[in-house]
């Protein structure tokens, strides 16, 4: 490992002009990023916040930054802990008594640790509206009561929005406040996000991006703009921009904290009290990204030498450089969200288009072998005989939801059929193995995005895990399955695990 020889001046030119050549080449409507480096933070804007109302990218343009709003009700839980009011090893229902599952073992047992390293088990993806009220997120835990256990509980782990919806609602009880509440007095008031929001009618008084399905090769705008108010602890609805999440970015790396006001005594001005102290300056940070689940190499297309889940992060060491990452997904719209602690380097990236993710993976890259010097490492093709796909053969579930993934052995080679969620119907991903049970796809917009296949104890292959996500096989046929669905605005689907 090397670092770039050249100036923070030099290396952020050269990102603006790869961020411009990608730009072209995926045609996403708009982009905001942050390189941040130890001489300084830099932005490139590119594009426009709407196709059909433009208006240009700037730093300060707010987008749904998904699924990355997972990491804030982590660390807001820590928050809780620094306090002693959260101890992240006790179950559930020490916070919440009437938290229950169809699973009664894992609801007992669930600590609140399982549900931010996603080891509950249960469904995942269960998106359900209940409403605009403070009441959404509690009303979201009854529904979750009649879902499928899909594996037990620090069984194999699978991505899991609904360990979140529970983790914010204990949150809400901790603190007697709601999710948001709660977020923004311990998260972005202390950081001085001011451009940080959750609600509509916050957001539409600043300049935003609205979010586009790339339906063949031309690009819609979504609506509705925004998810449902009972996801907010997974990602539905917190936005933010670029800046604010720069100003995230620094606290992780260096725990700054900017110095609250001086609070004044209204009956005696010429007296000062000491500001209070947030509770983020309390938080020891190394535990937000401490190995709590290792999960193996070749997660993605640039992994490290080592890849485990800490405290809702995904992390990647390589040699002399830990990378802390998250993305998200929501309605037409991905983020890239990463730092290394110990080189204070961080990547930024929001889209306004479904297919933006493609654009984060390849600009992510690009930072990691031209300023921090990683190498990516040589993925060798694993070659299955004919017959050794047959394992891999077959429908797997997508549980909870109205349709299959199809994996069909095709000329020598595996080939992943699913859904296209933006545009209706389906679409083919060629898979290329790098080991026996480990695989990327290969080309198109979700080139390099991993796949690896579990089996039971008598090597029969039970679950695909793909974007994160586990899918169990339908042992009962291996015949194709219904993998075709009508464009929808659901999360639950492969396009959004494509970067948990």
């Amino acid at each position: 490992m090397t670092a770039s020889p050249r100036s923070d001046a030099l290396l952020a030119a050269a990102f603006e002009t790869e961020a411009r050549r990608l730009h072209r080449e995926f045609r996403t409507p708009g982009v905001s990023l942050a390189l941040l480096l130890p001489g300084g933070d830099y932005y490139v804007n590119l594009g426009v916040t709407s196709l059909e109302h433009p208006l240009p990218v700037t730093e300060e343009t707010i987008f749904q930054i998904g699924s990355t709003t997972k990491t804030l009700t982590s660390l807001v839980c820590s928050t809780l802990v620094a306090e002693g009011r959260l101890d992240l090893d006790q179950p559930v229902r020490t916070y919440l008594p009437e938290f229950r599952l169809q699973d009664e073992h894992a609801a007992e047992h669930a600590t609140v640790r399982d549900l931010l390293t996603h080891q509950g088990g249960w469904l995942g993806d269960l998106f359900e509206d209940t409403g605009e009220g403070d009441d959404a997120v509690a009303r979201g835990l009854d529904k979750l009561a009649e879902s499928p256990q899909v594996v037990p509980l620090r069984g194999h782990w699978s991505y899991n929005n609904a360990g979140f919806f529970v983790a914010g609602r204990v949150i809400e009880v901790v603190t007697g406040q709601t999710f948001e509440q709660a977020v923004t007095e311990r998260i972005f008031v202390p950081l001085g996000m001011d451009h940080s929001f959750f609600f509509t009618n916050q957001i539409m008084t600043h300049r935003f991006a609205t979010g586009h399905n790339k339906v063949g090769e031309e690009f819609r705008a979504q609506r509705p703009w925004m998810m449902m108010r009972s996801a907010a602890p997974a990602g539905s609805s917190c936005s933010s921009t670029a800046v604010d999440m720069a100003k995230y970015a620094h606290y992780l790396m260096d725990g700054t904290v900017p110095p609250a006001p001086t609070p004044v005594d209204e009956e005696a001005p010429e007296k000062e009290s000491a500001p209070a102290e947030p509770p983020l300056a309390a938080v020891s940070r190394e535990s937000l990204w401490a190995e709590r689940l290792p999960i193996g190499a070749a997660f993605n297309g640039f992994p490290g030498e080592r890849g485990f889940i800490g405290q809702s992060w995904f992390v990647d060491e390589y040699e002399g450089t830990t990378i802390l990452s998250h993305g998200g997904t929501t309605l037409g719209q991905t983020s890239d969200f990463w730092v290394s602690p110990d080189r204070r380097v961080a990547f930024i990236s929001m889209t306004n288009a479904s297919n933006g993710h493609a654009l984060n993976r390849k600009l992510s890259e690009w930072v990691k072998r031209e300023v921090l010097g990683l190498t990516a490492p040589e993925l060798d093709t694993y070659e299955h005989e004919e017959a050794g796909l047959a394992d891999f053969a077959g429908a797997y579930t997508a549980v909870g939801q109205p349709y299959k993934l199809n994996a069909e052995s095709r000329s020598g080679a595996l080939v992943l059929t699913i859904p296209d969620t933006a545009a209706g119907g389906s679409q083919d991903l060629n898979v290329r193995f790098i080991g026996p049970d480990r695989a990327l796809v290969a080309g198109g917009d979700a080139d390099g995005l991993g796949i690896e296949f579990l089996r039971s104890g008598d090597g029969t292959v039970d679950f695909m895990r793909f974007g994160g996500r586990l899918y169990p096989r339908d042992q009962a046929t291996d015949a194709p399955q219904d993998t075709e669905v009508e464009g929808t605005t659901s999360a639950a689907t492969p396009e959004l695990a494509s970067q948990p």
